[in-house]
């Protein structure tokens, strides 16, 4: 044998025969590349619940607006005689200006405002009531329910008390009114009962 022929020898590898082939080393795992496929789809599936959980606050927003002015539209009192033996703890008062001459309905009752100098007649429902300037009158006492929806949300014993300040001009009378109920009533729903056709603001 040639020099040559004993290097090509030498220079051939020798397998580890405790090595197991290389057609049967096992393939690498998989399990990596699927958890990051997971990982993925999680991160994917998250704006969708978060937008579907937005859709669902909306929807119960817009029903709770729609309950809120249905209530409010349906919304009506109706003006009774009073209860007996009742007590009225609770007060609202008003500063208000009536127009002279002009019927308004304040508590279920007609009211006209006529003044003479420091005097001042008021009619209610037809009973003309005399006033000086400083002088307070119970000018109504009456019960007002309120419902809305068919439902009953107030009942309620009422007396309106009338203060005459006297005149703000020629054409308009000023009265400090006071409004106390035998129930403690949310300040809208006691601004039902004056018209719109006065100007009132809470005093």
């Amino acid at each position: 044998m040639t020099d040559d022929e004993k290097t090509k020898e030498e220079e051939v590898p020798v397998q580890d025969p405790l090595s197991p082939p290389p057609s049967a080393r096992p393939e690498p795992s998989p399990q990596v590349t699927r958890e990051k496929e997971t990982i993925h789809e999680i991160r994917y599936m998250e704006p969708e619940k978060k937008s579907g959980k937005l859709k669902i606050i909306g929807v119960l927003v817009l029903i709770l607006i729609i309950g809120v002015v249905a209530a409010f539209a349906t919304m009506n009192v109706t003006i009774y005689g009073p209860l007996p033996d009742a007590t009225y703890p609770y007060t609202t008062t008003y500063d208000v200006w009536f127009p002279l001459g002009k019927t308004v309905t304040v508590g279920g009752m007609d009211m006209v405002a006529l003044s003479t100098a420091d005097e001042m007649l008021i009619s209610v429902a037809g009973e003309t009531h005399k006033m000086e300037v400083g002088e307070e009158k119970l000018i109504s006492e009456r019960r007002a329910v309120v419902k809305t929806l068919g439902f009953t949300i107030v009942d309620t014993n009422f007396q309106i008390f009338m203060n005459f300040r006297g005149l703000s001009d020629p054409a308009t009378a000023n009265f400090y009114l006071a409004i106390r109920t035998s129930e403690q009533v949310p300040q809208f729903i006691v601004n039902l009962l004056l018209p719109r056709d006065i100007r009132a603001v809470p005093a």
